[in-house]
């Protein structure tokens, strides 16, 4: 009993000692009576390695230690400040300019390609535009390739398709928003990365775990949120970006920013997207194309409106007209039957934004947020035949104000109105669902180092009733070093299974659904607990910033929707399974600069996903149970913005072997192996920037031509019943070389 006293001691003086730290504020020190603030001056204990910056408004902290009482502050162009600490807990530092006759002037400055969120409670990181030129990024699918949070695979070896995964589940789980509007949904599940060009996108916020309760209750692993170029650049931005690129397999894309700005309250932005591939290769002499023909024109036009007095509103469109086609080659006559895939979809998006900022108060604020879009899609894969129509009204409003400094809060109602009408070899699948929902979030923050987010919502849904999302965030640093986030909270979605699970469509099995109820398609609501924790470190490394992160989620499903391909490999069956499904996750990453201009990131990620099959766990498939990730970049020093620079990127990927469904009972010749290899893909990226205004690039992407060896059994009897293209685990396309240009002027 006494050791236990002694460690609990221990333990509680640490953390008390951890949490000691000085405060200050940092300002320039001229002959002038207002000074201003010092952002990014350089703070450290003298004779230690514990130092840290002042942020845009010259505060800082630092955690006083043992070893020094000397404070050294170091600034480029003032004087250095040595000042010793005696008891105090916080000060304020006055740094005097230092005039010098200087041959050359060297400013060394980086900002990291993906930003972990410091002070946000939820476990958060930013891919910023930086990250995105790291790779052609000609969809959002293609832009998370360097990212080891999120998986990108092929769902199949006709369509095209990509698919994403966070947390060891599919990316249905995930709630992917525009600028926290709904966006990859419904019909859009296994298209609706395709229909965001990597040149539209100003930043991506990724989150792990259950997300707000103001965003709705459908994140279960996480959310993605694009936000897009916005109609006000920042100052000093172009308002005109070009970007052209081509690959080996004659895919051409062109992207088109434009910016206009009105007056100091109106800006606008056109964006637009063409692309096309007209050119069909088969690779592995299966007679079926590789990868599909396509084309497809995607414009948005958006406007901004920025008042003087606290109002703000945004307003915007996109169209989308999106063709693929693919299957067999004609010209092959070793095939018995030809197989034909083709689909024609067309998506109209409108939205807007109208938010008021109380000028006495900026805790104070409310906004509406609203989106309509209409989706069609008409498919055809060999004889079958698919088509959907889609409309989806979304409606939120959101009030957020404080009690006092600690407590802070904020409500809202939301709609949602779903109609989707689909048929399937001549049989009709109709639900319109209409969902009302209020919610309320509250943030207590005693301290600096705590922060805690709860919040409840409670929607009604027209045919599953009422349902009750409760979700906890915390955020505890025990110093400014190190970070600690815990969430959980649980979430719901419908099902779209010839959307989510189009892939199984691209194969001679029959369709059978285990109908629990009447609406739709006979299946119920999803519904899942998700459980997380984060541990963070922030370091400086000879004084760039680095970060060290642990990662540990558990994801609990209630009620499921499984599809069994186990059972039968000539059918596909889904059912809504009890307690049918759970995913454990751990991930550590570590991001740091090692040497100047020299970027790091080195990840692992374990996965143990299963799901219930017939009354006995099975591994999810397709799931790499191990993964790996290691990307580098390198940027040559750009001295002035006339001059010219060059900057090398390298991303290894190592996958380990995945589950595939059971195909025993087929003959011999047309069963699947029962797990992949494991297997590395390489990608790489050289940009030639000339000004600040032109850069060419060129990169490759599976440089080692790594691909699955005969991806679709019995190729060569396309309606026979043994036919299957949706047992992919690896990639299909093989090598590819592309190259570009970015324009701006």
């Amino acid at each position: 009993m006494k050791i236990i006293t002694l460690i609990f001691i221990t333990l509680i003086s640490n953390l008390i000692l951890a949490q000691q730290k000085l405060k200050g504020t940092v300002a320039e020190k001229s002959n002038f009576a207002v000074s201003s603030p010092l952002s990014g001056v350089n703070i450290i204990w003298k004779g230690t390695n514990t130092g840290t910056t002042s942020n845009t408004d010259g505060k800082f902290e630092i955690p006083f230690v043992k070893e020094s009482d000397t404070l050294i502050l170091s600034y480029i162009g003032y004087k250095s400040e040595i000042l010793r600490i005696t008891n105090e807990k916080e000060i304020e530092i006055f740094l005097v300019p230092e005039a010098k006759q200087l041959e050359n002037v060297e400013v060394v400055g980086n900002t990291p390609s993906i930003q972990i969120d410091y002070l946000g409670v939820e476990n958060k990181s930013t891919i910023t535009n930086k990250e995105l030129l790291k790779a052609a990024c000609c969809t959002l699918a293609e832009s998370f390739e360097t990212n080891p949070s999120i998986d990108v695979s092929f769902t199949d070896a006709i369509t095209g398709v990509r698919q994403i995964e966070m947390l060891g589940l599919s990316g249905i789980y995930t709630q992917t928003t525009v600028e926290a509007l709904p966006y990859i949904r419904g019909l859009l599940s296994n298209v609706g990365l395709s229909f965001i060009p990597g040149t539209w996108i100003d930043l991506i916020n990724v989150s792990k775990g259950v997300g707000s309760v103001a965003n709705g209750y459908e994140s279960i692993t996480g959310q993605i949120d694009i936000g897009l170029q916005k109609p006000f650049g920042v100052e000093g931005s172009n308002p005109l970006h070009i970007n052209l690129y081509g690959d080996i397999d004659q895919r051409f894309e062109g992207n088109m920013n434009f910016r206009y700005t009105v007056d100091e309250h109106l800006s606008s932005i056109s964006l637009f997207h063409t692309s096309s591939r007209k050119h069909g290769e088969d690779k592995n002499a299966d007679a079926f194309m590789d990868m599909p023909y396509f084309n497809t024109v995607n414009f948005m036009q958006r406007w901004q409106y920025l008042s003087l007095t606290g109002w703000e509103s945004q307003f915007g469109f996109q169209i989308v007209n999106n063709k693929n086609e693919s299957g067999t080659i004609n010209s092959n006559t070793a095939i018995s039957h030809h197989y034909k895939f083709g689909s024609k979809i067309n998506l109209i998006n409108l939205y807007g934004k109208t938010g008021y900022v109380f000028p006495e108060d900026n805790h104070k604020s409310f906004g509406l947020q609203w989106s309509y879009s209409n989706a069609e899609n008409n498919s055809e894969y060999g004889l079958r035949r698919y088509s959907g129509q889609e409309k989806n009204l979304y409606l939120n409003f959101i009030y957020q104000s404080e009690f006092n400094e600690t407590n802070l809060f904020r409500t809202g109602i939301s709609f949602i109105y779903n109609d989707l009408n689909e048929t399937f070899t001549n049989l009709k699948y109709d639900k319109a669902e209409r969902i009302p929902g209020l919610f309320w979030e509250h943030t207590f923050k005693p301290i600096d180092e705590l922060s805690i987010v709860g919040g409840v919502r409670g929607d009604f849904h027209n045919e599953f009733g009422f349902l009750f999302t409760p979700r906890l965030h915390i955020r505890y640093s025990p110093n400014p070093d190190w970070v600690i986030r815990g969430a959980v909270g649980k979430g719901f979605r419908s099902s779209n299974i010839f959307s989510e699970y189009s892939s199984s469509l691209t194969s001679s099995r029959s369709i059978r659904i285990v109908q629990s109820n009447n609406f739709g398609n006979g299946l119920a609501q999803e519904s899942a607990w998700n459980y997380g924790i984060n541990l963070t470190h922030y370091f400086l490394y000879a004084y760039r910033e680095g970060t060290l992160s642990l990662d540990f989620y558990r994801t609990q499903f209630d009620k499921t929707t499984i599809a069994n391909l186990d059972s039968n490999p000539q059918e596909v069956t889904f059912s809504s399974v009890d307690d049918g499904a759970y995913s454990n996750t751990i991930q550590v990453e570590m991001n740091f600069e090692p040497l100047q201009s020299f970027a790091a990131r080195i990840a692992y990620k374990f996965i143990e996903s299963k799901q219930l099959i017939n009354s006995t766990w099975l591994e999810k498939p397709f799931t790499s149970k191990h993964r790996a990730l290691i990307n580098i970049g390198y940027s040559t020093e750009m001295k002035e913005n006339s001059s010219s620079q060059m900057k090398y990127d390298f991303t290894i990927q190592w996958f380990g072997a995945k589950r595939i469904p059971s195909t025993k009972s087929n003959p011999f010749n047309y069963r699947a192996r029962e797990t992949s290899p494991s297997y590395i893909l390489v990608n790489g990226q050289i940009t030639r920037t000339f000004t600040e205004l032109f850069e060419l690039y060129i990169g490759v992407e599976n440089l080692f031509d790594f691909r699955q060896n005969n991806p679709i059994i019995d190729p060569a009897n396309p309606n026979g019943q043994y036919f299957d293209a949706s047992l992919i685990w690896g990639p299909v396309s093989g090598r590819m070389i592309y190259a570009g240009l970015r324009f701006k002027m």
